[in-house]
């Protein structure tokens, strides 16, 4: 699955001051959506809708606009990442 801004997953290939940031937003080694954007959704369903139609996709692996790809059980990584919008709603 190839996706743009919704998930983020930064390693310890990346300069510092980005791991510094993305250890804040909560996507350090982490398949997620960053802390911003799950305090400013305000129709946490709708994503929690979506989410649920992607987790139906055969996937292996996501490839990201920003951050490490992520190769293996990548959709169970992806599910993890919005536990908060799948079960807090």
């Amino acid at each position: 699955m190839i996706v743009t801004d919704i998930v983020f997953n930064f390693d310890e290939s990346f300069p510092f001051t980005t791991k510094l940031v993305s250890k804040i937003l909560g996507v350090y080694k982490q398949l997620r959506p960053s802390f911003l954007e799950w305090l400013g959704t305000k129709e946490k369903e709708k994503v929690r809708q979506s989410v649920q139609k992607i987790l139906q996709w055969d996937f292996r692996r996501v490839i990201m606009a920003h951050g490490t790809i992520v190769e293996d059980d990548a959709k169970q990584k992806f599910k993890k990442g919005y536990e908060y919008f799948l079960e807090k709603i």
